[in-house]
């Protein structure tokens, strides 16, 4: 993958794309385009390309009904480049690559990924008084299975798996990891998955440090596609939970299908994860747990989350903590976020509100 430098043209603002994992990045832009010359063109397309990926990023974190009667009213305002000029939406990038490039005289291709910094959008969307998410859920395992005329595959000869694996989600607000190991080849068969082994889910959700999967099986007739399922959950100390999902006609190809159930996810975890009321409530919570490691990790869920503007520790103990603790939304919301970076935040008779590990 090559870098794209600041001296090639205006809007090049940064030499590196960050790697972090976060909901900041959009990952391959389409860019594509002609002009009088090949910086001309090339100009043009990374203008277009920024453009795009800064009007995916603003749609990612924000729910339309939020962006109705805003400038950020892609449907009615027009797109983001109509709205904003190229130095403004310049403004919101820390990094740029490309990939796949092409170029002749007059035209100018490729794949653009784009890392925005978080400080300057958030500036925008609350400039224009947008509720935006400010997390990411917790990763989902997806097993794709193929469903072809009744014969099932998972890991070979799987059109559904490729599409999966063609591209990242890993920076989507609802995170998706697709196995491809040949542990994870040796755990479930494709009927297994469709079967919901619970041992076998069980040991892949261990394998990748998941507590959710979902099993998705996609089948193709008369050139029509469509995917359904099952979303599996395990929390700690309960059973195995399942929720049906689909089944959906997949307009387009396999890819379409996979980016279609990952925007669902998104906006199922926006409608959940965005805050509205922005005052802030402080708690005392008890957090237990069995050891330093597992102290290590509940401190880090409790103090990362977006949520919590302030946690201060006011007492320790070998197997238990207590800290005051200072958070924006409503509790509900909190004790979303805090699950979804693996604490569960429960109400105790006898200790008030605890934190304790969620699976």
């Amino acid at each position: 993958m090559r870098p794209i430098f600041a001296a090639i043209c205006l809007f090049l603002v940064s030499p590196a794309l960050a790697v972090a994992d976060d909901p900041y990045t959009i990952l391959g832009v389409s860019i594509d385009a002609t002009g009088s010359n090949a910086l001309d063109a090339q100009t043009i397309a990374m203008r277009r390309g920024q453009a795009m990926a800064a009007q995916r990023l603003i749609e990612r974190m924000t729910l339309p009904e939020d962006r109705a009667g805003t400038p950020l009213d892609f449907g009615s305002a027009g797109a983001i480049d109509s709205i904003f000029d190229a130095s403004a939406i310049a403004e919101l990038i820390s990094g740029l690559q490309i990939d796949n490039e092409q170029r002749s005289a007059t035209r100018y291709l490729g794949e653009l990924d784009v890392n925005f910094d978080r400080r300057a959008v958030v500036r925008l969307l609350t400039s224009y008084g947008v509720p935006f998410v400010e997390s990411q859920a917790r990763p989902t395992l997806v097993l794709p299975v193929y469903d072809a005329g009744g014969q099932f595959y998972l890991w070979d000869s799987n059109p559904w798996l490729s599409a999966w694996t063609s591209r990242s989600y890993a920076h989507a607000l609802a995170p998706m990891i697709v196995p491809g190991d040949s542990a994870a080849r040796s755990i479930l068969s494709a009927r297994d998955a469709l079967a919901l082994d619970e041992a076998g889910l069980r040991e892949m959700a261990a394998l990748y440090g998941v507590s959710r999967i979902a099993v998705l099986r996609g089948q193709e007739r008369d050139g029509v596609r469509r995917m359904g399922g099952f979303l599996v959950s395990f929390d700690a100390g309960a059973e195995m939970a399942v929720e049906t999902w689909g089944p959906e006609t997949v307009y387009g190809s396999w890819r379409d299908g996979a980016m279609s159930f990952v925007v669902g996810r998104e906006n199922a975890w926006k409608r959940e994860a965005i805050v509205r009321n922005t005052s802030t409530e402080e708690m005392r919570i008890t957090v237990i747990y069995g050891g330093l490691t597992e102290w290590q990790s509940l401190q880090a869920a409790v103090t990362g989350a977006s949520l919590v503007s302030n946690a201060r520790l006011d007492a320790i103990s070998r197997d238990g903590a207590l800290m005051t603790v200072s958070h924006r939304g409503a509790l509900e919301q909190l004790m979303s976020e805090l699950a979804e970076r693996g604490a569960a935040l429960e109400e105790h008779p006898g200790l008030g509100w605890v934190v304790r590990s969620a699976f």
